[in-house]
């Protein structure tokens, strides 16, 4: 099928129209030759408008578009599993599942060979991921047994597919006994079937192996938990696990999250309670945590041996945590949220701050009825180092909560309130106890009435800029020799509460271009207070400054909680995970920070290992990017190891880093050696629409007769363009024509005395 069409210069026909209106209006402008015979003039024309037709032909760019099918060959994916659990001799000739999976292939192969042009075979073994097995004369080269130590069905035909981008897949045959044994799959079984489904792949599933019925085994195991985690002090910490229930239909099976610290004390956090009407089924289970310690704990998930179970090695998962100190807890007060920008935007600096997590608490003024509310249980616990409060009146919260809140800022705790209609004296702060925390002093007047016109007295109109009124570090949030031009690049604010008076004692860090105070800074007992009078920061992130605008804030509230001068000077080990099978060979990394957190390049290392009974080995380390790469071997001995490095500068010690990980006492593959055909069938399921079905393993030859019989559409639109003048050639023959055109009617005018 062909087609043309034009592609005009600009877009516009009307612009190569008048152009070539006016190149042939200039051909009736021409000197008098009166010797000049009729024929000459009119050959001298007809090369002038020979170059102008030229002309507008380019201009037009006419374009010829063709389109034609063509083969294209599709690819048939044949995955078997060869992980552990396929050796187990439960088939019905006594094999093992693995000689069995052989077997069938073996005797297709011709057939597989035989499957035409159009469809290429790829073969691939797998067991926690996929490789590509040698498929040459009609003949698989198959791995010399099943020893893979995980299965990880989702994964495998992932890595199967992002090899295969590109190719028209004309089906995937997975023969497997189709149970997913790994820690932590790369990607989740159900979703890899979905991506077949999406791109209308057929996923045809082959089981080998026993199934055991699951009303009569009981079972629990914890499937899946990430093997670490990190997290700031006094920040929330959520720890998901994954547990299979077999068996045990309506009997609520209880699930504990354990933390041990390093002198092996364990406590239970949280016991979970769960329960399943199947016979068996995978259930998920959260638990949420905030460490108030810092240091190296292990979390454990553990379902204690429930009465039938024959196998209880699979009770339980073990993980590290790394509770890292500088985690700062914030409680953020707000009363006016759907006008309000500035909340939105500090909310955002403050949360992409890893080491900061805030509390959002929105006390709404359109619910006065339901006003003081009480706070003091939610705060209490001390479990807050700052506390925010924004566009908030007095009023919404009860005095024993107020009285709270100045009892913790003199315990040390940071407090900050922030400009707004009801804010300080708007707000009637005077009758609160925060009266005698606030750095400044607060008018006498009575508050700002809710729907009353803005009280100009307690505000001050603007626009004004800022300006440090001395250097500190809540003010510098540039180098400083570029500081105050920086700040001088801001925004203005458009308005700010007015202050009576700044304490004795206290600071004024801000102030206005006329000299009126905005952020002053105080303390009350062991606590700092900030009372900064504007809510127009927000501008700053909305006008490209957004790293000006979370620095300030961060700065702000480290000040607060007086952690303004944490050190980052450490050694640290970097392992690739935590949790390892019996005999494991991987490598970690190694390096030195100084205290601004750069690389110390002349450090020297020593590293060790501390197996479970305490013996200490020496580790094999090797020059990396950023310091030194180490090598472990594990052995079969199941349990805690400590990786120690020792960094050293000139032969003196500068700190020891420590990364811990454990050998699992669980063999996945042969803990629960069950096949699973319904899960196989479900996966199946998830492609139907495509072809998909589960077969029977002595059906092989069958399915492949029919991928012979009903190959995929192979065929593929390709279009081929032809544009005037687009190619290199036919840019150059255009600019020979015009070059002729013109050469010629120059050559015959000059010829003829024309010129």
């Amino acid at each position: 099928m062909s087609s043309w069409y034009l592609q005009p210069t600009f877009g516009s026909l009307a612009v190569v129209f008048i152009t070539a209106l006016v190149l042939v209006a200039l051909l009736a402008i021409a000197p008098s030759f009166a010797s000049t015979s009729e024929r000459r003039r009119g050959l001298i024309a007809l090369l002038r408008f020979g170059a102008i037709l030229l002309l507008v032909l380019t201009m037009l760019r006419p374009t010829w578009l063709t389109t034609t099918t063509r083969p294209q060959t599709a690819t048939l994916v044949v995955l078997f599993d060869a992980s552990q659990s396929m050796s187990i001799p439960d088939s019905s000739s006594g094999k093992t599942r693995y000689e069995a999976v052989k077997d069938a292939l073996q005797g297709v192969q011709s057939d597989l060979a035989a499957l035409g042009q159009n469809i290429e075979v790829a073969v691939y073994s797998f067991d926690d991921k996929a490789e590509r097995a040698a498929f040459e004369r009609g003949a698989i080269t198959f791995p010399p047994k099943a020893d893979g130590r995980f299965t990880d069905i989702g994964s495998s035909m992932d890595d199967v597919l992002r090899q295969m981008a590109g190719k028209k897949l004309a089906g995937v045959v997975l023969l497997s006994d189709g149970a997913q044994r790994v820690f932590t799959p790369r990607v989740e079984l159900q979703r890899a079937a979905r991506d077949l489904a999406r791109l209308d792949v057929p996923l045809h599933t082959l089981t080998f192996g026993q199934a055991i019925d699951p009303s009569q085994a009981r079972d629990v195991a914890v499937k899946t938990l990430a093997d670490q985690f990190t997290v700031f002090v006094k920040n929330e910490l959520v720890v998901q696990a994954a547990v299979h229930i077999q068996g045990m239909a309506n009997r609520p099976v209880p699930v504990q999250l354990i933390l041990e610290n390093e002198k092996g004390e364990a406590t239970v956090i949280e016991t979970k309670r769960i329960q399943t009407s199947k016979d068996q089924e995978t259930l998920d289970v959260g638990f949420r945590y905030t460490p108030q310690t810092p240091g190296q704990y292990k979390l454990t998930v553990a379902v204690e041996p429930q009465e039938g179970e024959l196998i209880s090695k699979n009770n339980r998962l073990d993980a590290y945590l790394n509770v890292l100190s500088g985690g700062l807890k914030v409680l953020y007060l707000e009363g006016r949220v759907l006008d309000r920008h500035e909340q939105k935007f500090l909310r955002r600096a403050i949360a992409t701050s890893a080491d900061m997590q805030i509390d959002f608490q929105w006390i709404d003024r359109r619910r006065r009825s339901q006003w003081p509310i009480d706070l003091t249980k939610q705060i209490e616990a001390g479990k807050y180092d700052v506390f925010l409060i924004g566009d908030l009146d007095s009023t919404a919260l009860t005095d024993e909560t107020w009285t709270l809140i100045a009892k913790q800022v003199e315990e040390g705790k940071g407090l900050m309130m922030q400009g707004g209609f009801h804010s300080f004296g708007a707000g009637r702060y005077q009758r609160t106890a925060l009266a005698d925390v606030l750095p400044i002093t607060i008018n006498r007047f009575e508050g700002q009435d809710f729907d009353a016109p803005i009280r100009e007295d307690l505000h001050i109109s603007g626009p004004f800029s800022l300006r440090p009124a001395k250097p500190h570090y809540l003010t510098t949030i540039a180098v400083l020799n570029e500081n105050d031009n920086v700040w001088r690049t801001l925004p203005p604010m458009h308005g700010a509460n007015h202050f009576e008076a700044v304490k004795p004692r206290a600071q004024v860090l801000l102030e206005s271009d006329r000299n009126e105070p905005i952020l002053i800074a105080g303390e009350y007992g062991l606590g700092r207070v900030l009372a900064f009078a504007v809510d127009g920061t927000w501008q700053w992130a909305m006008l490209g400054k957004a790293d000006l605008h979370k620095r300030f804030w961060r700065q702000a509230i480290l000040w607060l909680a007086k952690k303004e001068e944490l050190e980052r000077r450490d050694v640290y080990v970097e392992l690739p995970q935590r949790r390892f099978p019996p005999q494991s060979d991987f490598t970690f990394n190694a390096g030195a920070r100084d205290a601004a957190g750069d690389v110390i390049a002349d450090a020297t290392f020593q590293a060790s290992l501390i197996a479970p009974d305490g013996s200490k080995s020496s580790l094999r380390l090797s020059p990396g990017d950023e310091g030194v790469i180490g090598a472990v071997e594990t052995g079969e001995a199941a349990g805690d190891y400590l990786i120690e490095v020792t960094a050293l500068r000139d032969g003196k010690p500068l700190g020891t880093g420590k990364g811990r990980f454990f050998v699992a006492d669980q063999d996945l593959e042969l803990a629960d050696p069950s096949a699973k055909p319904s899960q196989m069938a479900s996966l199946a399921a998830i492609t139907s629409a495509a072809g998909g079905r589960a077969w029977a393993a002595e059906q092989l030859p069958e399915l492949i007769e029919l991928v012979k019989k009903s190959p995929p559409e192979t065929e593929v639109e390709v279009q081929t363009k032809w544009t005037w003048p687009e190619s290199t050639r036919d840019a150059w023959l255009n600019l020979i024509l015009v070059v002729a055109l013109l050469g010629g009617e120059w050559y015959l005018r000059k010829k003829w005395g024309m010129v």
